[in-house]
């Protein structure tokens, strides 16, 4: 009974850690978060869904871009992916974001999963702070 207890006590020390750890760097001054939308190209959604998950996430990793999640909207007749992106600040989001595109193994896939075509149209970039009630704060 005892080692239940105190197990249960450990895990909980543990989750307020994180919690605690994981609100002070994004209560920081400059942490922002990105929403990202991409407007795939008809037709080439999965191709652009598939290149997110079998390659850029591992990518972005090694460069820094931490995701929250992806979303794929259930009615998206406009064949949208979207994700949002954690910052440390706007500068660390700007310099991460030039390393990435000037990463060798971004630039390989980019090129082989556009060898017939573009696969996204556009995207857009919107850079957020977290409100004071926010659960991301």
């Amino acid at each position: 009974m005892k080692t239940h207890i105190l197990s249960f006590l450990c895990g909980a020390a543990l989750v307020f850690g994180l919690i605690t750890v994981t609100q002070s760097k994004a209560a920081g001054t400059n942490h922002v978060y990105e929403l990202r939308v991409y407007h795939a190209v008809p037709g080439k959604l999965d191709a652009l869904v598939s290149r997110f998950r079998d390659h850029t996430e591992a990518i972005f990793k090694r460069d820094n871009l931490k995701t929250i999640g992806y979303w794929v909207p259930t009615d998206n007749k406009d064949n949208l992916l979207i994700y949002i992106v954690d910052h440390n600040s706007k500068a660390d989001a700007d310099k991460n974001w030039a390393a990435f595109q000037k990463d060798p193994d971004w630039v390989k896939v980019r090129t082989e999963t556009e060898k017939d075509g573009p696969i996204n149209l556009k995207v857009d970039s919107t850079y957020m702070d977290p409100t004071d009630f926010s659960k991301l704060k």
